[in-house]
């Protein structure tokens, strides 16, 4: 079984799950953190949670973690408490098609396996079509 944990500074981890939940209906197996938020959400009660999920993960299952911010306190804690547990995979600097292309995938975690979803799902820039790309065929059959 997978197991998530989202994990980030402000609500963004809760904010996260709650539009996944929108647009999958997935509810299950997903953990959060949202970490200073208040003077009682600090690294301290970010540890019990990241100890209560890794506890969480059975011996068969898999725990994939995403932090918001890369080299953030909240991924550098989660790095120092899950870094080289067996079966733990840590995902940073998320957004959206992210983590839904984790969530929705149905093959068993593997570095690479991850690695290709991450590079589908990366941000992308767009553009605007050209005035030329806007007309009609009509148009350029004139």
């Amino acid at each position: 079984m997978k197991k998530y944990l989202i994990a980030s500074h402000g609500k963004f981890a809760s904010g996260l799950k709650n539009t996944i939940q929108i647009l999958t209906g997935i509810q299950q197996n997903i953990t959060t953190v949202d970490v200073y938020i208040d003077k009682n959400s600090n690294i301290d009660f970010l540890d019990k949670k990241i100890k209560n999920f890794v506890a969480s993960v059975g011996q068969n299952d898999y725990g994939i973690i995403f932090t918001d911010l890369t080299g953030g306190s909240v991924n550098r804690e989660i790095m120092e408490k899950v870094g080289n547990k067996k079966n733990f995979y840590i995902i940073s600097s998320i957004n959206l098609p992210i983590v839904l292309s984790i969530l929705l995938d149905k093959d068993i975690p593997t570095e690479s396996n991850l690695k290709e979803l991450i590079d589908k799902s990366q941000v992308r820039l767009m553009e605007f079509p050209t005035k030329l790309s806007l007309e009609s065929d009509d148009s350029f059959l004139s």
